[in-house]
């Protein structure tokens, strides 16, 4: 079996089953990394192989991320001919603690994005908060994908499925006054009239939190506080995992063990800020 060869495939089908640049880089890199630490791709090798992860102090989670790479590359060998059975379903994965995700409270968010003037700024981060965005889904956004009529948009999620969420009609007026004229494109740019990127919209949100609410967050903080904010309001725990993207619900079950107490109590049912429109 001809390593280079397989490896080139492998990436041919990751690029085609991924839209997401990211994602398909990270799978490759750690696919390659296993195929340069392994001479077989049986179980003995891949025992070895997370052996020496442990060996090297990598953590149970990291660890876990590129059994899941392994595991794709895997499937896509046996789906290929090349095996007829995928040995990472066989294997033991070291077990990881569940980290309950950080959130702000309903203070924190109308401080945060009450202090942005900019109207890219604020835009990209009452949009990427409302509707509860992974910051690639964020990004991605086009111009044409937003529907301001019927307060709707449409995403691409994990895995490059599409999918039609809602805009609240806060959201939508800074969205839509920041588009202006534009018709088509890329939905937030850069200063280079070029799609903004995920590291930069990573530091646009650390810079404006630390600056007004003196905390360093990042863009899946927003979309954690929304998702704690709906379910604790109310929220029916299945049509957030589907507002979310949930392939599981296992993953969305995490906010229920969020601390409520530490909720404002005065957060409205359908949008935290819904109250600031009407005064």
């Amino acid at each position: 079996m001809n390593t280079a060869r397989i490896y080139n495939l492998f990436c041919e089908y990751i690029e085609k089953k991924y839209d997401s640049v990211h994602t398909q880089r990270a799978y490759e890199s750690d696919v390659k990394h296993f195929l340069n630490s392994v001479n077989n791709f049986d179980e003995d090798s891949l025992n070895a192989y997370v052996f020496q992860l442990h060996k090297e102090n990598i953590t149970n989670r990291t660890i876990r991320r590129k059994l899941s790479s392994v595991s794709i590359f895997f499937n896509f060998l046996k789906d290929s001919g090349f095996l007829d059975k995928n040995p990472v379903d066989f294997l033991e994965k070291p077990k990881i603690s569940k980290n309950l995700p950080s959130f702000l409270d309903v203070d924190d968010i109308i401080n945060l994005l009450g202090q942005i003037d900019n109207a890219r700024d604020r835009a990209l981060l009452e949009l990427a908060y409302s509707s509860s965005l992974r910051a690639s889904e964020t990004v991605s956004l086009n111009v044409e994908d937003v529907d301001f009529k019927h307060l709707r948009m449409r995403i691409k999620r994990k895995g490059g499925k599409t999918a039609y969420i809602p805009i609240t009609p806060r959201a939508a007026e800074f969205v839509e006054s920041y588009v202006g004229d534009r018709k088509s494109g890329a939905l937030f740019l850069n200063r280079y009239n070029k799609r903004i990127s995920t590291r930069s919209f990573q530091k646009i949100v650390k810079k404006y939190a630390l600056s007004s609410i003196f905390k360093d967050i990042s863009p899946h903080t927003l979309r954690h506080s929304k998702a704690t904010h709906l379910l604790n309001s109310g929220m029916d725990i299945r049509i957030l995992q589907k507002f979310l993207g949930h392939s599981s619900i296992r993953a969305t079950q995490i906010y229920t063990h969020l601390n409520i107490e530490e909720l404002s109590k005065t957060y409205d049912a359908s949008h935290p800020l819904a109250k600031n429109d009407e005064e």
